[in-house]
């Protein structure tokens, strides 16, 4: 979804239900009321990336019971976009539409939601880069972000890994997101740390199997049943993106400076095989 495209006139659907069929997966209202429901908030304008996007989100909700909020374009297809619910029919879903740019709206949207979810790219973007919605939002949203990106069978989820890119100031909570993910997906995690090789410029900043022996004792603590794969990949934190196959997720921090992305998390974002998960700390 780029920048220019404007938010459509689509009317406002309520979908609300529960599949009686599956009753192991579907949480009852009486338990569902007495904790808070996670809520992801999706935004589509009907292109290649915005469809993924949808169906990531959908796949997303459904896994973790959380509550779905599809923001569409007026280049959506409003009945591609309601046969995609009717195939997660149980979900707390609704479908929308605001006068504000997509960039206002999906702002204003992460101020109350737990995920925002959208393309790297939309209609009118055609190179191999991110679109221009997509780098504002990830570096002013106020939750945690996804970007769908990457090979088809990652986009699909059907590599059973997610993988957490660590070594800087925010790896607790990426961490504790990619655990929680993990489990949740029931797969594997892998943690990557990238330590540069030696030369003149390489930064010294502390030994690299500390960084990741805290690393799982933190994922011990959280799920003990989890026992996560440790890689330390000796290669400069962007290039150690590209590495990152065989993911269905990358987590990641969005960097030390406020409102700015970092350089490696910029580079995920344009690079990275798979969706791309940006934590807000």
């Amino acid at each position: 979804m780029d920048r220019g495209h404007s938010w459509g006139h689509f009317r406002e659907a309520q979908l609300t239900a529960t599949s009686a069929a599956t009753p192991s997966v579907a949480v009852p209202a009486q338990q569902s009321s007495a904790r808070h429901r996670p809520r992801v908030t999706i935004g589509t304008d009907g292109s290649t990336w915005g469809d993924a996007a949808l169906e990531w989100a959908l796949r997303h909700a459904w896994l973790v019971n959380a509550g779905l909020k599809v923001y569409s374009a007026k280049t959506s297809d409003d009945h591609a976009i309601a046969r995609r619910l009717d195939v997660y029919r149980w979900l707390h879903a609704s479908v929308t539409t605001s006068d504000e740019t997509p960039e206002h709206t999906l702002l204003t949207a992460s101020a109350d939601t737990d995920l925002l979810v959208l393309g790297h790219h939309g209609h009118g973007h055609h190179n191999l880069g991110v679109g221009h919605l997509v780098l504002p939002v990830v570096s002013r949203s106020l939750c945690d972000t996804v970007v769908v990106r990457g090979e088809p069978r990652a986009v699909r989820a059907e590599h059973g890994w997610v993988t957490a890119a660590i070594g800087g100031q925010h790896d607790e909570p990426i961490i504790r997101r990619a655990t929680e993910i993990a489990t949740r997906y029931r797969d594997g995690l892998r943690i990557v740390h990238a330590w540069p090789l030696p030369g003149p410029r390489a930064v010294e900043a502390g030994k690299p199997n500390e960084v990741l022996d805290r690393a799982r004792r933190l994922v011990a603590k959280l799920a003990p049943t989890l026992t996560p794969s440790l890689h330390l990949v000796r290669s400069r934190p962007h290039e150690a993106v590209e590495t990152c196959t065989r993911s269905d997720l990358l987590v990641m921090g969005p960097g030390s400076q406020a409102g700015r992305l970092s350089p490696i998390t910029r580079t995920a974002l344009h690079l990275s095989p798979c969706p791309v998960l940006v934590v807000r700390p």
